[in-house]
């Protein structure tokens, strides 16, 4: 690398300089991006959707409302969710290509959420490897020298395509913009004979310089496929700090500020920052950075912004309604759903030790915990823990209570990763009406995914807004896909290890959802918290009525009588099996579905887990035998010689893996749950 490396840092630099600095990068670039590869799960029609959320239509409401597209002629055009036009734009050089390539994408509806869920990896050698600081669902950062200055550079992605086979570095061009290039942003007020700025302030992450690269016939240069962001390099983030209780109080109440400060001053220059979680607040000599600008509201429509790598381009980035995407538990309903609603939980964990935070965002409690949790936050010398200022101004001691459980941490930072609501739609069908009866039809293609239990949460809470306040969703603020997206992201984040977002098996395993604990979070308020009831019941702009809720735990056997839905838990027994040359061992599977009614004397259970060996619909006799993984099978076995439980109310067959139990065949457990609204 050569000295002229040594302009990268600087604000201000006279046109010479800058030539030779841009000269010098472009050189950089050219060996780098052979460097890159990587394999896409994703299609040309996938590709193609996505590009539309990089259009700025004229009415930029419209990123909020369109729901499908169609490519006729010259022409693309959006339409709302009953197929309505809302707008006509010009196709660009981008989407003409894969138009030509795939002519069956024209004149067809494509779905806004027909994106499939990226599953794709990076093909790099190990010199590139080894330079890895972080790799997220769009984003790659490496560590990078630039002669003596040490810095990051980011790689964003727009194009799922970008660096495969499919799409290649000669196939690219770009546009190399410096820091230097541009001014401090003061204020948010924007007007064509504006001077070019960018935001530039001690909080915010500095990016030295962005490259901007196009496909290669993009004469306009209209559609940026991909971002490499050369930044300050931070010492690390504020989360792993936090987690490992490495910061004092007085280091709590400097990032504190510098928050506030760096957030005053983005939205002072209209940017709304829609990502704040703890990983995206890094650390250089214990200084805060606010970084990641993927998921934000730009105010302005200044084109700098986005040469400099601070907002992408299109309307989608105008209206926070428009984003459909965020991260569990650091995410406003607005952004996931596009209903109302708040939330903002940075705050909590600079002063809250690691278990601690997190016990009072999400752990249920009743009003003599409560009172216990006031006594020790008042002796923290806190009067109202959500007033910031006060906070900061006046606690003497990090917020601590004694033998919680970590159950409702989210260790692992790959289940905060942020998640485009697509990835949780594509899965699902709409359904016709809120008749339980037709819930059993396809809600939703859930796969390998863990997602049951919120599933079958979600299945008994539609009905009873239904059922027992009459409520119906004229404005469709309450449809399945909504509520289970607040109840999973905001209520209890931590029933989103579902999406399998976590690579690690053991983990996966132990984030499996528990039905009472999500059930208590439903019903109950946590410390910081509405009950997640009241918090789904207010999304909406046009709410249920006010109520409480309830659930109920019940004992299925032979004579049960069905009154309403039920949550229940079905085992099945999976014999030894080899897959993709791996032998497993025999094991019994739990899934979570849904008791939608019983007819002839079998229940009938709708399975929120379809495969083609496991239908959506699943019939099971009254008279088979129940699941009980506990040793009472086997006394009740030893001492009466049969697998036959009566206590003159109950009346059932046991069964587990160690007696009677068959390989291939559904039995449920006997423990049920209803859950009920009552108006206040």
């Amino acid at each position: 690398m050569l000295t002229e490396f040594c302009f990268l840092a600087a604000l201000t630099l006279n046109e010479d300089e800058r030539e030779v600095l841009r000269v010098e990068i472009d050189e950089w670039v050219k060996c780098f991006l052979p460097k890159l590869e990587r394999e896409s799960t994703r299609e040309e029609k996938c590709r193609l959707i996505a590009s539309v959320e990089r259009h700025e239509f004229e009415n930029y409401y419209n990123a909020v409302k369109w729901r499908f597209c169609k490519f006729v002629g010259k022409n693309g055009i959006i339409f709302n969710e009953d197929k309505e036009e809302l707008e006509k734009f010009k196709i660009t050089s981008f989407q003409k290509k894969i138009l030509r390539r795939n002519p069956s994408l024209k004149n067809v509806f494509l779905g806004r959420f027909e994106i499939k869920e990226e599953t794709g990896f990076w093909k790099l050698d190990d010199e590139l490897k080894n330079k890895i600081i972080s790799e997220g669902g769009e984003a790659i950062i490496f560590l990078e020298k630039f002669g003596n200055l040490e810095a990051a550079v980011r790689i964003h992605i727009f194009d799922a395509f970008l660096f495969t086979m499919n799409f290649n570095a000669n196939e690219l061009k770009w546009k190399t913009n410096l820091i230097s290039d541009f001014e401090k942003a003061e204020n948010g007020e924007y007007t064509k004979d504006d001077k070019a700025v960018v935001p530039i302030h001690e909080n915010v992450v500095k990016n030295f310089a962005n490259i901007e690269l196009f496909q290669i016939d993009d004469e306009d240069e209209e559609d940026c496929l991909v971002w490499i962001t050369i930044l300050e390099k931070c010492d690390g983030n504020v989360r792993n700090e936090l987690k490992n209780e490495n910061l004092d109080l007085e280091e709590r109440k400097k990032i504190a500020k510098g928050l506030k400060n760096g957030f005053d001053y983005l939205k002072k220059v209209g940017i709304v920052h829609f990502d704040q979680k703890l990983e995206n607040f890094l650390l250089l000599g214990g200084v805060v950075k606010i970084c990641d600008f993927g998921l934000v509201k730009e105010e302005t429509g200044r084109k700098s912004y986005r040469q400099i790598g601070y907002c992408r381009r299109g309307s989608k980035f105008r209206d926070s309604w428009a984003l459909f995407s965020g991260s569990p538990g650091f995410s406003y309903q607005a952004q996931l759903t596009g209903n109302y609603g708040k939330e903002e939980n940075y705050f909590y964990f600079l002063f809250c030790d690691w278990k601690t935070s997190w016990s009072l965002l999400y752990r249920p409690i009743d009003e003599n915990e409560r009172k216990i949790i006031d006594k020790i936050i008042q002796n923290c010398n806190i009067r109202n823990i959500r007033d910031k200022s006060h906070v900061i101004e006046n606690i003497t001691q990090i917020i601590s209570l004694k033998n919680i459980s970590n159950s409702f941490c989210l260790d692992d930072p790959n289940l905060t990763k942020s998640c485009q609501m697509s990835n949780l739609k594509q899965r699902m069908t709409k359904c016709v009406n809120l008749d339980i009866k037709n819930l059993t039809k396809n809600i939703m293609d859930q796969k390998w995914s863990n997602l049951c239990v919120p599933i079958s949460v979600t299945t008994l809470l539609r009905f009873a807004m239904k059922n027992d306040l009459a409520f119906v969703d004229k404005m469709n603020n309450y449809t399945f896909d909504k509520i289970l997206t607040t109840l999973t992201m905001i209520v209890y984040p931590r029933s989103l290890a579902g999406l399998n977002l976590n690579p690690k098996k053991e983990e996966n395993q132990f984030q499996t959802n528990d039905i009472e604990t999500i059930l208590e979070r439903i019903c109950k308020k946590t410390y910081l918290r509405e009950s997640g009831w009241e918090i789904i019941r207010t999304q909406g702009l046009s709410k249920p009525d006010k109520s409480t809720c309830n659930y109920e735990k019940v004992m299925l056997n032979e004579n049960f009588v069905f009154s309403r839905p039920l949550s229940v838990t079905g085992a099945y027994f999976l014999p030894t099996r080899r897959i993709d040359g791996i032998d497993y061992a025999e094991e019994v599977f739990f899934h979570q579905m849904t008791l939608d009614r019983i007819e002839n004397g079998e229940y009938i259970l709708q399975n929120t887990q379809f495969t083609v060996n496991h239908p959506p619909v699943i019939k099971i006799k009254q008279t088979r035998p129940y699941y009980d993984s506990s040793s009472f099978v086997t006394n009740l076995f030893n001492q009466t010689g049969d697998n036959f439980y009566d206590d003159g109310v109950l009346k059932m067959k046991l069964v587990n893996e160690t007696l009677f139990m068959n390989k291939n065949c559904w039995y449920l457990l006997p423990q049920a749950y209803s859950l009920t609204l009552k108006k206040k």
